[in-house]
């Protein structure tokens, strides 16, 4: 069983950051030639021949027969691209109610996806629980060769020694990575959530045209990241936690203040006023979004308060950070399509920086869980395809 990269920095040496190189360029600009990747590679000819042959072997890489260029002089050259039907990669998201869980091919498109109920219970309960369902779904693929599993949780997260905490689950230094390798016998890499999520813009969405990006997150918990020139920025400890973010509302938060991002915009926070107000009956974001297209105006007061603390915390942590590019994801932005505008508005009126034109949702939709546990684990592919494939 290949070992996922743990010391990521220094894995692999040049031929691993060869490999790299091309896979990449294949990956951005492909199919491509083998000229044409050193072109954009910088590397010599003899050396793109060795590592496309490499990936070739690996099943990363694949000749794509019928699209050989004709030169004036020599023989026809064959482009080579992805091999997107045979390695997967599989992610599971742990949310404090809801667990997702699916496979995606080289390119980030989700082969299949599932949602269940968070078990309740002792956390190592909990989680071969989790595996064991997970487990049942790859055996769906059995012509797919599963490189691993990509584990995202809220919380802080100890990828080197595969630890989690977890204070809303009660999660106390949790050998997940363990456990989760006993029951799928594949190797797991952990990851943040949000951090996974802003991995996942950089790998496949918006982020990785901008050079440097804010991802800003919003469910049930709310966080950012930040990414410069293609690479995270990874703070020691719970980086990226927003949660008490002062966005001046009069919520009042379980810290003692009021006020507080997470307390206000949660959705169970929402969820709970609604029911206090008599908007719904049941806490359900469906019935609550359905009262407010239906045109009960309590329910639309409480979207709109929401998208305009939202828009608030969004423009006080850009002219933190001024990135070039922000992008919104979580199902409190996705879900909420028709009060988008609201949060705009907002964040306009709070960021106290030129250009308010640089925000977009992200394109996941409500498959971003499954999408970012799943580019944890080929980021570090992409990053070290020789050691991950255990070449």
């Amino acid at each position: 069983m290949p070992a996922v990269v743990r010391d990521v920095p220094g894995a692999g040496g040049v031929r691993e950051a060869n490999a790299a190189a091309v896979l990449g360029a294949v990956r951005v600009g492909g199919p491509l030639s083998r000229a044409a990747i050193a072109r954009h590679t910088g590397l010599s000819m003899p050396t793109v021949s060795r590592q496309v042959a490499a990936l070739i072997d690996l099943g990363l890489l694949c000749e794509v027969a019928g699209q050989a260029e004709t030169r004036a002089v020599g023989r026809p050259t064959v482009p080579v691209d992805l091999h997107d039907d045979l390695i997967a990669a599989c992610g599971v998201h742990v949310g404090i109610t809801t667990t997702t869980y699916g496979l995606t091919n080289l390119r980030g498109s989700l082969l299949g996806s599932e949602r269940i109920a968070t078990p309740p219970g002792a956390p190592e309960k909990v989680l071969r629980h989790i595996a064991g369902e997970v487990t049942a779904f790859l055996a769906r693929w059995p012509q797919r060769r599963i490189i691993g599993v990509g584990f995202a949780i809220g919380g802080q997260v100890d990828a080197e020694r595969g630890l989690l905490d977890h204070e809303r689950l009660a999660w106390r230094g949790v050998a997940a990575r363990t456990v989760l390798e006993q029951v799928t016998g594949l190797p797991v890499y952990l990851d943040g959530h949000v951090p996974a999520m802003a991995a996942a813009e950089l790998l496949f969405g918006a982020s990785g045209r901008a050079a440097s990006s804010l991802y800003f997150y919003a469910r049930e918990m709310v966080g950012v990241a930040v990414a410069t020139h293609g690479r995270l920025h990874r703070g020691p400890g719970q980086s990226g936690s927003i949660a008490h973010l002062p966005v001046g509302t009069d919520v009042a938060c379980t810290c003692g203040r009021t006020g507080c991002l997470e307390a206000t915009v949660a959705e169970s926070a929402v969820l709970g006023r609604a029911m206090r107000a008599g908007v719904i009956g049941t806490a359900d974001m469906g019935l609550l979004r359905g009262a407010a297209e239906a045109g009960d105006p309590e329910a639309d007061r409480i979207l709109a308060e929401r998208a305009r603390a939202l828009g608030r915390a969004v423009g006080l942590v850009r002219d933190v950070v001024n990135p070039e590019l922000v992008v919104l994801g979580g199902q409190a932005i996705t879900d909420a399509p028709g009060y988008l505008e609201e949060l705009l508005r907002s964040f306009a009126e709070t960021t106290a920086l030129p250009g308010t034109g640089i925000v977009e949702v992200t394109r996941f939709g409500p498959d971003v869980q499954a999408m970012a546990a799943c580019t944890g684990l080929l980021t570090q592919l992409y990053d070290h395809p020789l050691s991950v494939l255990g070449a």
